[in-house]
């Protein structure tokens, strides 16, 4: 079993693509450099106790590579485990997580309801 930790490293000001002005007026509000985001198991579960905010853009982007993170990976050409950075769809300002991926023993995370 897996446990895949994304934690913030960058927060960017807002940058304009095209020379317009940009769509907000600052850095993301949800996360600072440090925060992070942890998911175990497979299906994976977010493991509450070790996240500190939850975007639910840059979660909702985080979540494939998430699924395939938590199981095994056997095929030679995947290259999933291999991803060292991700970040949030965010195309004027994205907050990039660095991504780590543990493996821990079967029953050290509780499952629903507190069941091992």
């Amino acid at each position: 079993m897996y446990k895949v930790v994304f934690t913030v490293v960058e927060v960017n000001d807002p940058v304009s693509l095209d020379g317009a002005p940009t769509h907000v007026s600052g850095p993301c509000k949800m996360y600072r450099v440090g925060d992070r985001m942890t998911v175990v198991g497979n299906p994976g579960r977010l493991v509450l106790e070790e996240t500190d905010s939850v975007c639910l853009a840059a979660f909702s982007a985080i979540l494939p590579l998430t699924s395939a993170m938590t199981r095994e990976v056997t095929e030679p050409w995947d290259y999933m485990d291999k991803i060292k950075y991700y970040s949030c769809p965010d195309s004027e300002r994205p907050v990039v997580f660095k991504v780590e991926r543990f493996e821990v023993e079967q029953g050290e995370y509780p499952t629903l309801h507190g069941k091992k």
